[in-house]
C-alpha cells in the first residue's frame, strides 16, 4: 500500500504561553511519524524555540520536546490588520531572497520559514527591508536556548555556528 505524505499530516497542539493563567496552545500542521513525534510542516506564530521542518516528541499537555533542528529560522513578526497587499509584498520578498515562506497569518501574528543555511547577516538583511514594508520589528524564535526566559540571550548550539 502507498503512503502519501498528505495521509500522515495531522493538526498538533503546542504550547505557546499562558495568558490569564491559562495554558495557550498553537495548532500547527505536522507529518505524523511515530511514537508521539512529529515532523512540522510551519513555523509557528505563537510558540517559541520551533520552526518548520523541525522534529519534535509532542506531550499530552502540549509540552514538547525538539529531537532535530530542522535547518530553519523561525521569524515572527506581530502587526495588527497589515494590509493584504503588505503582506503579499513580504512574502515575496522572502521567498525570493532566502527561499524561505510566510507558513501563517492569524490574529496579527506572521510566521515565517527562512532556511539558517542563509545566515544570519542575509537573513537579517531581508527581514530589515520587511520590518519597513511592514513597520514592525521582527524577531527570531528558534534561536534561543530557553525561548521563554527574555533575559537570557543565550543561542542554541546550531545558532552559535553560523555566520
Amino acid at each position: 500500500m502507498e503512503h502519501r505524505m498528505e495521509d500522515k499530516l495531522t493538526l498538533i497542539k503546542v504550547f505557546a504561553g499562558t495568558s490569564s493563567q491559562e495554558t495557550v496552545l498553537e495548532e500547527l500542521p505536522a507529518e505524523y511519524l511515530s511514537d508521539q513525534k512529529f515532523k512540522l510542516c510551519a513555523s509557528p506564530g505563537l510558540a517559541l524555540g520551533l520552526a518548520k521542518g523541525d522534529t519534535i516528541k509532542l506531550h499530552p499537555n502540549g509540552d514538547f520536546e525538539l529531537i532535530k533542528h530542522g535547518g530553519n529560522f523561525c521569524i515572527q513578526i506581530y502587526k495588527e490588520q497589515p494590509i493584504k497587499e503588505k503582506i503579499e509584498a513580504v512574502e515575496s520578498i522572502v521567498k525570493k531572497e532566502l527561499s524561505g515562506s510566510l507558513d501563517g497569518f492569524y490574529n496579527g501574528s506572521l510566521a515565517f520559514t527562512a532556511p539558517i543555511s542563509n545566515g544570519f547577516h542575509a537573513t537579517n538583511h531581508t527581514f530589515n527591508k520587511i520590518r519597513d514594508v511592514l513597520e514592525a520589528e521582527y524577531y527570531y524564535s528558534n534561536i534561543y536556548k530557553n525561548p521563554y526566559d527574555f533575559e537570557d540571550e543565550e543561542l542554541v548550539s546550531w545558532a552559535r555556528d553560523l555566520d
